[in-house]
């Protein structure tokens, strides 16, 4: 039997001091959004839903997460940017907690050519839903509104001093208009991002729960192993470090930032400033990766993933584009998309791709 493995994105903690009990059902409640949703993409592109008797994981990391970071903002300062960028001396784990969450910041505005001297004055910026979408995923080297190449313009921390605050709460909002959510919860996004990329303890702190839920699967037997944002990064490393000798049905992505080249260097595959290689464990055939993206996600700016990884065997990141509705991030509307459900469906009844 295949066994559906599915780790989720941030955000997904409960209040603090629930009961264990209650942590759990909340949990169970969210594994099975997931998969309602799945079914309902797999109803529309006229597959049958996952079978009953599937196994059907969710570690669920949320809370052990939340701790994780809080335990370390607890004993010293957190990732304050402004702070950061006058060279102030912070403890190292701060220090590499700022440098990714201002490597993510920088990534994603030159990406979305974010220009610093007219984004009070451009109406696209008071009114994202005038941008036309292709315009939100320049290709590499592609100049942006600076004339600069998308994704290797001058780095706001190397500003003047008294610019690089009133930069970054530009930029941030600027980021909140396209993400139709605030700056608060664009700045959060980042954070944690940069949490579990840039400490290494709160990174084992996740990984260590995924894998000992990978454990309970009997070696041998298929897996199909499905991550939503910050949860396609910890499937990408778990894949690298705690799937050796699994065997892997399907990998699927959704709203995933595994192409921004800050996300890139700090994965546990990851080297320089080259794209990373698709896990040795996936198999090297054509379709057994699948990665959904919608154009108004900010999260998964950098896409189509596959050109920007290694691939063992041609079209084996095989991408698709959705409209995953008014939440563009939200893993429900992925899920809802029949081209992405579909290949996931095959996978966890047949144990192999579905065939393009």
């Amino acid at each position: 039997m295949t066994t559906l493995f599915l780790i989720h994105g941030r955000g997904q903690h409960t209040a603090p001091g629930v009961p264990a009990g209650q942590v759990a059902e909340h949990a169970e409640a969210i594994r099975r959004r997931w998969l309602h949703a799945l079914n309902t993409g797999l109803h529309d592109a006229g597959r049958p839903a996952i079978p009953d008797a599937a196994p059907v994981l969710f570690p669920f990391y949320g809370n052990a997460f939340r701790d994780a970071v809080a335990e370390r903002e607890g004993s010293g300062p957190g990732p304050d940017l402004a702070r950061w960028s006058t060279g102030q001396p912070l403890p190292a784990d701060v220090q590499a907690v700022c440098e990714v969450k201002a490597g993510l910041i920088h990534d994603v505005t030159e990406l979305l050519r974010f220009d610093p001297d007219s984004a009070s004055l451009h109406p696209s910026t008071r009114h994202p839903e005038s941008v036309h979408p292709e315009s939100l995923h320049p290709a590499v080297g592609e100049p942006t509104a600076r004339g600069l190449p998308a994704g290797v313009g001058r780095p706001w921390w190397e500003l003047d001093e008294l610019l690089r605050v009133p930069w970054l709460r530009a930029a941030l909002q600027f980021l909140a208009e396209r993400a139709g959510v605030s700056a608060r919860v664009i700045e959060e996004y980042f954070t944690d991002v940069a949490y579990y990329l840039g400490c290494a303890e709160v990174r084992q702190t996740v990984l260590a729960i995924v894998e000992r839920a990978l454990a309970d699967v009997p070696m041998g037997e298929p897996v199909v192993v499905a991550g939503h944002s910050l949860g396609s990064v910890v499937a990408y490393d778990a894949l690298i470090r705690g799937a050796q000798g699994r065997s892997i049905a399907l990998v699927a992505t959704t709203g995933s930032p595994l192409g921004l080249p800050v996300v890139q260097r700090h994965l546990l595959g990851g080297a320089g400033d080259g794209p990373v290689p698709v896990p040795a464990v996936v198999p090297a055939r054509s379709g057994a990766w699948v990665n959904g993206y919608d154009v108004r996600d900010v999260v998964a700016i950098l896409n189509p993933l596959g050109p920007r990884l290694e691939q063992a065997a041609a079209a084996q990141v095989r991408d698709v584009r959705v409209g995953s509705g008014d939440e563009p991030h939200a893993v429900i509307g992925y899920l809802e998309n029949a081209a992405v459900a579909e290949p996931i469906g095959h996978a966890v009844v047949s144990g192999s791709r579905a065939v393009p």
